[in-house]
């Protein structure tokens, strides 16, 4: 979600119990994917149908279109023009930069992440 967001960063949510509005900025998951998505909402559409249901249209700050290509991915979202509200993860209320570089490490390189256990288990055997 550069620029608003580098990878790294932790991002600080809150659950949303209110209307999210235009512009905020969304965590959600889309059905079948494993990985949440972090990006700002671009349009809101309150259901008729349903009082109280918002449907959302989302766009990341650097890419050229909306989302509506990456809800419908998988087969079984082909039809998915919107993220609905059961599937928002949190509204985003801050960030802390670079701390979630230690998570991104032990992802990326394993050796890292055995360098730290190693570390840890010496500091709890060691430590009396």
């Amino acid at each position: 979600m550069e620029p608003a967001f580098a990878r790294g960063d932790i991002l600080l949510l809150s659950n949303p119990r209110t209307a999210i509005d235009i512009g905020e900025i969304v965590v959600f998951k889309v059905p079948g994917r494993e990985i949440p998505i972090v990006h700002r909402v671009l349009n809101r559409h309150d259901s008729g149908s349903e009082p109280g249901r918002q449907l959302l249209l989302t766009k990341g700050d650097h890419n050229a279109a909306h989302d509506r290509q990456i809800y419908q991915e998988l087969p079984q979202n082909r039809d998915k023009m919107w993220v609905a509200e059961d599937e928002i993860v949190g509204r985003v209320q801050g960030h802390i930069p670079y701390l979630g570089y230690v998570t991104v490490a032990m992802a990326d390189y394993p050796r890292v992440k055995y360098a730290l256990l190693a570390i840890a288990g010496l500091v709890a055997f060691f430590y009396d």
